[in-house]
């Protein structure tokens, strides 16, 4: 599956910090050769810890439909009327912006203005900016939401279907389940809803064998 080395891919984290370094310390077990699915922030309490821990420890995240929505409402803030609205305006207040807000200003009050201050004096707009749709790595390829054929290259942030039979298998996130999902020479989904449910999972991948590990 991957060729002549070993990686390991990180579900959705959702500023669960203390299960990521949990998690890390027995991936590194393994190897530091470490991808994430996206969604790094929102609705945990430490989003700001979790983008730094990614950048200090070269964890190399997809882009995450939460990531999306946090990019376009700074770009377009000019013109926004609530919080992260820019990225689909029906949603108004993006399910779990506060928690990031909070993790960055120290408080949920804090103006989207002062917010994006600190985001950006921090590195982080700059990192999330760079983050890929896709990475592909031999016969795997990482995305949040998973690969639909003939759809925009964006859909793969929003994806619920179930993904795209291609010539790799696919590493997903972005919907959760109580456990990995594992679909053999198809697709791995990785989410197991820790912001839910207390538990961040991850697989390691090398050529002949998928182990799961997770952070309890």
């Amino acid at each position: 599956m991957i060729k002549n080395k070993k990686i390991a891919v990180i579900g959705d984290i959702h500023g669960c910090f203390d299960e990521l370094q949990d998690l890390y310390e027995k991936i590194f077990a393994f190897t530091d050769e470490v991808y994430s699915v996206g969604d790094l922030i929102d609705r945990g309490p430490d989003s700001r810890q979790v983008i730094q821990f990614c950048i200090d420890n070269n964890i190399k995240p997809v882009k995450g439909n939460h990531e999306d929505l946090l990019i376009k409402a700074i770009e377009n803030q000019d013109s926004k009327k609530g919080l992260y609205s820019a990225g689909n305006s029906s949603l108004g207040l993006w399910d779990g912006a506060e928690d990031t807000v909070e993790s960055y200003t120290g408080t949920t009050r804090a103006g989207f203005k002062i917010f994006t201050d600190f985001f950006k004096d921090s590195g982080h707009f700059e990192y999330i900016s760079g983050l890929p749709l896709e990475i592909e790595l031999g016969d795997c390829i990482i995305s949040h939401g998973g690969i639909i054929k003939e759809q925009k290259p964006e859909s793969c942030l929003w994806n619920r279907e179930e993904p795209a039979k291609l010539d790799v298998i696919q590493v997903i996130g972005h919907t959760p389940h109580r456990g990995v999902i594992h679909k053999q020479k198809h697709y791995i989904n990785v989410d197991t809803g820790c912001v839910f449910w207390g538990t961040l999972s991850a697989v390691v991948l090398s050529e002949d064998n998928v182990e799961i590990l997770s952070s309890n």
